[in-house]
């Protein structure tokens, strides 16, 4: 008989973001597969899980029996570590990237107290799951964590529409689109920089992303924007919905990209998939995997990057030429089934004791 699997999540685990959108078609696919799937909702998963969730998590998870397989994002195992600590119940984590690129520098005290942390939850997870080779390798390097123990399924890709790119009669001039939650890793900051420098008139340049994940830093953003004189050609949208989002890259000429670290780059995979060229620095995981329809940008030189953007949306006909190379590549790119084909499979083996887990911070 197939093992059953509870899949672990929250009410309020941002739902456009990359994480959400990979966990989700997961469990879709895996309920395709067969899998013996049910879900347990948290009704509040962050910034901590309250007493009383916890409380009726631990009655839920006595119940099962001992070989049910629990599956969660990583962010759930490090804020129930006590609870799952005392449960008998193998658990494969869902790792994107590490909390120390999401909210440290790497090498600071907050990051310090990040990695020990995240190290201790991943001590009690049996198995990963990574959206990445880069994001596996961090793990084994940094935690120690058993390649045996790790699985690594890139995101996948819905089928979609070409983007028309360079079509500046339509639009006015040329559209550069960023997406992302308005958060220090996604490096806005810098991205505010690069356009300070640009020199091609009628650009115009909107970022689509969930603004309230860090109070205050929005704000701060549109100070520079207004003290850099980019208020009427830079654009903090917020959150937008899927059609709307749909209707943005229809009308994008560029695709830019800046962030600090990146598991996998799931919207880089997206402009590339509607056929928009991108401009990106190396951010973790995407110079391993985003191989044509690509410039390579500097990520502490704003005013050269600026000049590789002007490079191109100065003339349509080189948005042209990489617009058709951004396409190719981006039909290579999995859909959701096969991304996650075998999957089924992949849960039937994992058991407890988990690995011993050797990492050092660096």
């Amino acid at each position: 008989m197939a093992r059953p699997v509870l899949y672990i999540t929250s009410s309020d685990y941002a739902v456009r973001t990359g994480g959400y959108v990979y966990n989700s078609r997961l469990v879709q696919v895996l309920r395709q597969q067969g899998v013996d799937l049910e879900t347990h909702c948290l009704e509040q998963g962050f910034p901590m899980v309250p007493e009383s969730e916890r409380a009726a998590l631990a009655r839920r998870l006595a119940a099962l029996p001992h070989h049910t397989l629990l599956l969660m994002d990583h962010v759930y195992l490090g804020r129930l570590l006590e609870l799952f600590r005392q449960m008998p119940h193998p658990i494969a984590a869902i790792f994107h990237h590490s909390d120390v690129m999401e909210h440290g520098t790497g090498s600071d005290e907050k990051g310090r107290r990040l990695f020990e942390a995240e190290r201790a939850s991943l001590s009690r997870a049996d198995a990963l799951l990574v959206s990445s080779d880069e994001t596996a390798r961090y793990v084994r390097e940094q935690y120690g964590f058993s390649a045996h123990h790790i699985h690594a399924a890139v995101p996948g890709n819905d089928p979609v529409l070409r983007t028309a790119v360079g079509d500046y009669a339509t639009n006015g001039g040329p559209r550069i689109l960023s997406i992302g939650a308005v958060i220090p890793r996604k490096r806005y900051d810098y991205i505010l920089d690069v356009a300070s420098h640009l020199k091609t008139p009628g650009w115009t340049w909107n970022v689509a992303g969930d603004p309230s994940r860090y109070p205050g830093h929005l704000l701060r953003l549109q100070e520079k924007a207004e003290s850099l004189g980019l208020t009427d050609r830079f654009t903090f949208l917020g959150d937008v919905a899927d059609k709307e989002l749909e209707t943005l890259w229809q009308a994008s000429d560029l695709y830019v990209a800046a962030s600090h670290y990146e598991g996998y780059g799931m919207a880089i995979a997206e402009a590339l998939r509607h056929g928009v060229p991108v401009v990106s620095t190396a951010s973790g995981a995407v110079s391993t995997w985003a191989k044509a329809g690509v410039t390579s940008a500097p990520a502490e030189d704003a005013e050269t990057m600026a000049q590789e953007i002007d490079r191109l949306i100065s003339t349509p006909d080189r948005l042209h030429t990489l617009g058709d190379l951004a396409w190719t590549f981006g039909q290579t790119l999995p859909g959701w089934a096969e991304t996650f084909t075998g999957m089924d499979a992949w849960l039937e083996t994992i058991d407890r004791p988990a690995p011993a887990l050797h990492g050092s911070f660096s």
